[in-house]
C-alpha cells in the first residue's frame, strides 16, 4: 500500500498511495471480495549499508546494550552526513550492502533492528489513519 522506506519519516507520497489502497481495498470488500493489504518494505540498497554501518560505528556494542534510536530521521541524516563526507565511511557502507545481501547473520541482525524501529512508527501513522491488517 504505501511501501514506505526504512529509518525514514513517511512522506506525503507515501501518505497518498496509503489512503488511495485503502480505499479500494474498503470499496472491494464492501463489494464482496477478499483484499490483501500488502506493504513493501525491505529495499536492500545503499541507504542500509549506510545504516548498518552507522549503527556499527557509532554505536559498537548495540546488542548488548541497544540505543535509544527512536529519532530515525536524526539517526538517518547523521548517517547521511557521514556517507556524503567521509570516504572510507562510504565505502565501508557499500561493502555493508555486499555483506547483507551475502546473509550476513550481524548486518540481518542490524537490519531487522533498524526495521522493527521504522515499523512502530509507521503504526502509529496507520492507526492514526485507521488503516489495519497490512501485512509485507
Amino acid at each position: 500500500l504505501s511501501s514506505p522506506n526504512i529509518a525514514k519519516e513517511m512522506h506525503v507520497g507515501h501518505l497518498r498511495s496509503t489512503i488511495i489502497g485503502e480505499t479500494l481495498c474498503r470499496v472491494f470488500e464492501f463489494c464482496g471480495h477478499k483484499v490483501h493489504r500488502i506493504n513493501h518494505t525491505g529495499d536492500w540498497g545503499t541507504q542500509f549499508g549506510m545504516l548498518i554501518n552507522h549503527l556499527k560505528t557509532a554505536y559498537p556494542n548495540f546488542l548488548e546494550n541497544p540505543p535509544n534510536i527512536s529519532d530515525l530521521t536524526t539517526f538517518y541524516k547523521e548517517a547521511k552526513k557521514r556517507f556524503d563526507e567521509d570516504e572510507a565511511f562510504k565505502r565501508a557502507s557499500q561493502e555493508a550492502v555486499v555483506t547483507l545481501q551475502a546473509g550476513d547473520e550481524y548486518s540481518l541482525k542490524c537490519w531487522k533492528i533498524l526495521c522493527d524501529i521504522s515499523r512502530v512508527q509507521f503504526k502509529m501513522v496507520y492507526d492514526r489513519l485507521q488503516v489495519y491488517g497490512m501485512v509485507e
